[in-house]
């Protein structure tokens, strides 16, 4: 699916060289802030030495996971500059012809216009490619609720303090966009 702004590719192990998790790493998981931002609530091995949290094997594992088709991961790639990615956008929670939960990571540079554009993409795709009639998100970020809002999700419910980030209780926002409400 292609925009002014962004174009989706899906990623389907074997058919992108087998470095594309590596490199996707590299260039979106660049401290360990980033890293709790997407993989808040797991738990992290007391007494590690160094942080595994959104480590290169975790990465993997979430965007590669075991059995195949439990996660559709998207890769936007900018059209205003040139070769670079966007983010990611995947899919998770699919429960066929139902729902399917959303979520993205997206480059700094490339919030706003590009990000919102590769959201709406996205959420079209999966639409179109799970046969799902809703599409919902989970977080406990007021930036992702404002980029969810700015795509077309509807804020349906907010659990208070029903996380912890950072051993803080945090509270989590649910957000839904039915198919017949999406307008991307």
């Amino acid at each position: 699916m292609t925009g002014q702004h962004a174009r989706l590719y899906p990623y389907v192990r074997g058919h992108w060289p087998p470095e594309t998790l590596y490199a996707l790493w590299k260039l979106l998981m660049p401290d360990q802030e980033t890293a709790k931002k997407i993989f808040f609530g797991r738990p992290a091995p007391a007494g590690a030495p160094y942080p595994i949290l959104g480590d290169l094997v975790e990465f993997v594992r979430f965007f590669d996971p075991d059995p195949p088709g439990q996660r559709r991961l998207l890769i936007a790639q900018s059209l205003t500059v040139p070769d670079q990615v966007v983010g990611l956008f995947w899919f998770d929670d699919i429960v066929p012809g139902h729902r399917a939960a959303g979520n993205v990571l997206y480059r700094r540079r490339f919030w706003g216009a590009p990000a919102r554009e590769a959201s709406r993409l996205a959420l079209a795709w999966g639409f179109a490619e799970l046969g799902v009639r809703a599409i919902w998100a989970y977080t406990p970020w007021r930036i992702a609720v404002k980029h969810c809002e700015a795509v077309g999700l509807s804020l349906v419910a907010t659990l208070p303090e029903f996380i912890e980030v950072d051993h803080v209780p945090t509270d989590m926002h649910i957000l839904r966009v039915r198919k017949e409400d999406f307008h991307g």
